[in-house]
């Protein structure tokens, strides 16, 4: 009896430890899934998601802005123009607020070109809130009317222009190695395919632009700044920049010939582009110009013409 009783009492003990052990783990099981609600109460996901912002919204919001930005987006309202801009092609995280401020302002525009405008610095006036002209990248350096060079740089590395492909007299046209190398086998190719390019101008200096800007000012600033650089904000200070013509052709008739079209299907296959297109002028900020080819290397020459933008625009997003 003393046996049955003794097996009786551990029977009960036991099941009191698993009854027990049973709640302690349903308790343990509640206190961690309380924990672990409130841990995930504190994350972007959640606050995100109680605002209504999609799963598929929660993952651009981080992946595309930082924890300050995050924190910009908590605080207001659910606006679907965090989303919209984040995918824009060439949405830049730092300018994320400019890009807001303008578009406040231009509320019609497109946010393209609300994104390009911000990137390019084409929101301001010309000439305004200049910066010097980073000559460390070289044949990606950006010259424009928001970047200029001091009256004092020249490019290291002239050479001149041979005088089969070159006007003017011997050694006044000059360009940088890499670009004469890169035109002469850009001139050999076109010249298989029937035509004779001749470069019209290439470096200039400081002062020689702004004898060239004060010739054009003659006719008001406003029309010189459309068509001329003035001195210090020009490309051709580079050393990078040619304008080139078909032998026999100028600038009033060039954008008219078979040449100038090989020029637009091919000159990127030698890194040149067409600095100033027809249908950028609001970007470029000068009129259309069918001679001016500037050279950038081959990779940069090739993504700006398969992607039909501007090198402002290729500058602003992958080389500054």
């Amino acid at each position: 009896m003393a046996k049955l009783k003794i097996k009786s009492g551990v029977k009960k003990i036991a099941v009191i430890v698993v009854v027990l052990g049973l709640f302690l783990s349903i308790g343990l099981y509640s206190y961690i899934k309380i924990k672990n609600q409130k841990e995930y109460e504190k994350t972007y996901d959640y606050k995100l998601s109680q605002m209504g912002y999609t799963e598929e919204d929660i993952k651009i919001i981080k992946d595309k802005f930082k924890d300050k930005e995050i924190a910009y987006i908590l605080d207001n309202e659910k606006n679907e123009l965090y989303i919209n801009l984040a995918q824009e092609k060439y949405f830049i995280y730092d300018k994320f607020y400019d890009y807001l401020d303008y578009q406040k302002e231009e509320q019609d525009k497109p946010l393209r070109e609300i994104v390009e405008r911000i990137n390019t610095n084409t929101n301001k006036e010309y000439y305004t809130d200049a910066t010097p002209t980073d000559i460390s990248k070289k044949e990606l350096m950006l010259v424009n009317k928001y970047n200029y060079l001091d009256a004092s740089y020249t490019p290291e590395t002239l050479v001149s222009v041979g005088m089969d492909y070159a006007y003017g007299e011997l050694g006044s046209q000059k360009v940088t190695e890499d670009t004469y190398n890169a035109f002469l086998n850009m001139w050999r190719a076109s010249h298989e395919a029937g035509f004779y390019l001749m470069v019209n101008s290439s470096y200039r200096t400081h002062e020689k632009q702004e004898s060239v800007y004060n010739e054009y000012k003659k006719l008001g600033t406003e029309y010189a700044d459309s068509i001329a650089a003035r001195p210090g904000y020009s490309e051709h200070q580079t050393g990078y920049s040619l304008d080139i013509f078909e032998k026999g052709t100028s600038s009033s008739n060039f954008h008219e010939t078979d040449s100038y079209k090989w020029l637009l299907e091919n000159a990127h296959k030698y890194g040149f582009i067409l600095r100033y297109p027809e249908d950028k002028v609001d970007i470029t900020g000068y009129k259309f110009e069918s001679w001016h080819f500037r050279y950038v290397g081959v990779e940069a020459a090739t993504y700006i013409h398969e992607n039909n933008i501007t090198f402002d625009e290729y500058y602003a997003y992958y080389v500054k």
